[in-house]
């Protein structure tokens, strides 16, 4: 077979490979093109008019920039606004609480997993079930919490849900309960991965375990320190469902956050056009935020 003809059925067995490969991954490509991608920028034409979903197409109005200049008037929305970054400024607090909870149980111990699995349990379980049950126990009337906590002497307990002042924490330590399993699981895994040699190295040496903690675990964890922190935050300018069960935003706008304000004016109000430009808003927020964290990232995770 002359070289020419060798390469012409290589091109035509490349092209046959090429042509299966597209036709395996179309209906994804289909499947996101019309799920994803166009509801995406049909939200993005949208958030430039004032169509209320009931409304015919005929009656599209074209607003301009109106409906992004009404968010930062919208007392709603800013306090949304503020909600959310009340849950962000306690990521932290998860990220080490999953952090020394990895640590304890990444130990050898009688019952070690079993007690993995209980810790991981609460993030597989269904939310809608796990927060009728923590709305049960946390009634300010006849609560079980609240029940224990007469009983040893507390007389005005907290209102929890139905507090302005206690429902943020409230749904924060929900929140904390069920996520937490996940990012144990993630912090042990990268536990798992640090060399060994590196804490015998430090023992040598006369290192205490809070050094060999500081010095070694923390730097080591950074990676996966940074991809807990990105999701979270992501999960916390998302969050709406969890709102909803709980409290649906109240008392008043005590536990309203921006994904579940959204929801409401959109499918609540019949707000489309404002409801978009919201999410639009909420978007380029988490852009941003998950861009500076990743520009910061390169000076303090350990590669």
């Amino acid at each position: 077979m002359l070289p020419k003809e060798r390469i012409a059925l290589r091109l035509k067995y490349r092209t046959k490979e090429t042509i299966a490969g597209y036709l395996f991954i179309l209906p994804n490509i289909v499947g996101f093109g019309v799920f994803t991608l166009f509801s995406v920028l049909f939200s993005l034409v949208i958030s430039f008019t004032d169509w209320d979903m009931m409304s015919s197409w005929h009656d599209l109005r074209f607003i301009g920039f109106a409906n992004f200049a009404d968010a930062f008037q919208d007392d709603r929305f800013l306090a949304s606004l503020r909600n959310n970054l009340f849950f962000l400024v306690l990521v932290p607090a998860q990220l080490l609480l999953a952090l020394v909870c990895a640590v304890v149980l990444n130990e050898k111990f009688v019952g070690r997993y079993l007690v993995r699995s209980v810790v991981y349990l609460p993030y597989i379980t269904s939310f809608v079930a796990v927060s009728l049950i923590w709305f049960q126990l946390l009634q300010p009337s006849d609560g079980a919490v609240n029940g224990l906590l007469r009983s040893i002497g507390i007389h005005h307990p907290p209102g929890w849900f139905g507090s302005s002042a206690w429902v943020k924490p409230s749904i924060f330590m929900v929140l904390t309960w069920q996520t937490l399993g996940y990012k144990i699981l993630l912090y042990m895994a990268g536990l798992q991965g640090i060399p060994a040699h590196l804490y015998e190295a430090a023992e040598v040496d006369g290192a205490s375990g809070w050094h060999k903690f500081f010095r070694i675990t923390v730097p080591m964890l950074a990676p996966v320190t940074f991809f807990i922190l990105i999701i979270s935050i992501i999960d916390t300018f998302l969050m709406w469902s969890n709102i909803q069960i709980l409290t649906d935003g109240g008392p008043g706008t005590s536990s309203t956050v921006i994904g579940f304000y959204i929801y409401k004016v959109a499918f609540g109000y019949s707000k489309m056009g404002y409801a978009s430009a919201m999410s639009w808003l909420l978007f380029v927020l988490i852009l941003l935020i998950t861009l500076v964290q990743w520009r910061g990232q390169k000076k303090w995770v350990n590669h």
